[in-house]
């Protein structure tokens, strides 16, 4: 699958697949000891890294402002690189490959990745919302004809259901849910 059609593709990088799958590898059997270390030390560089540009502050020369490392690093002109001797010297070594890139990813979109994440809680809770049996698809405004067919031929009970059917994409979806969700009756 392209993670250009992925639903929640800022959770779906290539610097956190393995944070993602890592774990989820190593419960299967699939994950050597070897690599369930440097996974563990990833993650602990990852906190010891992100304490600092929490807690440390820097002087603007150019303003009165003392924000902490990590609102600087949010900026677009912004570098981790910068950081680097730093981050080694914190760490007593170098960090683990890809460590930095995620951090600095993680930090210039944490808004946007953020409100991913809300939309991901909401996508749950409406996950089990039930469509009413005799629910007519084809007269819902927004929806492509070839979903409305979809839908309508499948006849999906639930939201969750109807996310999974191909072709029925996100944005389907979420119409769908405000019509459920106001009570529209078609």
């Amino acid at each position: 699958m392209f993670t250009s059609r992925a639903e929640f593709r800022l959770h779906l990088r290539i610097d956190n697949a393995d944070e993602r799958l890592t774990p989820i590898g190593r419960n299967v059997g699939l994950v050597t000891d070897q690599r369930w270390n440097i996974y563990l030390k990833k993650q602990a560089q990852k906190q010891q890294v992100r304490k600092l540009l929490e807690s440390a502050r820097i002087d603007c020369v150019t303003t009165d402002d003392h924000p902490t490392l990590i609102q600087w690093l949010r900026r677009p002109e912004a570098k981790i690189a910068t950081l680097a001797v730093r981050i080694r010297e914190l760490l007593g070594g170098e960090p683990v490959h890809g460590l930095l890139t995620t951090i600095e990813t993680e930090a210039k979109y944490a808004g946007y990745i953020a409100q991913q994440e809300r939309q991901i809680e909401r996508l749950r809770d409406s996950e089990g919302r039930r469509i009413p049996q005799e629910f007519e698809f084809s007269e819902i405004p927004g929806l492509s004809t070839e979903v409305k067919q979809k839908l309508q031929r499948v006849r999906p009970e639930t939201l969750g259901q109807a996310g999974r059917i191909p072709g029925v994409t996100p944005a389907a979806v979420a119409v769908l849910d405000v019509y459920l969700s106001i009570g529209v009756r078609i």
